[in-house]
């Protein structure tokens, strides 16, 4: 399993519009093969927004990624003040006793 982290920067008076997007691309990304879970976080401040999701391949990762960035590009840049940073980390999961 793999996690893809995506964080952008932007301000206190977007958060109602980002949330918005968070919700309309979460009914997106759902939908992408090999989807498995995602987590949304907002920093105390309200000027910083990521997002953790969960994949079933690296595969599958990073073909939602170029999905997800065909249908979120222009709304993303309308409210974030820097580029996004963007990560993917294979998932390591303990042994179950």
């Amino acid at each position: 399993m793999y996690a893809r982290f995506f964080t952008f920067r932007s301000t206190p008076a977007n958060r109602k519009k980002i949330e918005a997007l968070a919700d309309q691309i979460y009914a997106f990304t759902r939908e992408q093969p090999g989807f498995v879970s995602a987590t949304y976080l907002v920093s105390l401040d309200e000027t910083e927004y990521r997002s953790m999701t969960l994949w079933s391949s690296l595969e599958a990762a990073e073909a939602a990624a170029t999905a997800i960035r065909g249908v979120i590009g222009d709304r993303l840049d309308a409210v974030a003040t820097a580029a996004p940073e963007v990560g993917v980390m294979e998932v390591y999961e303990p042994a179950r006793s």
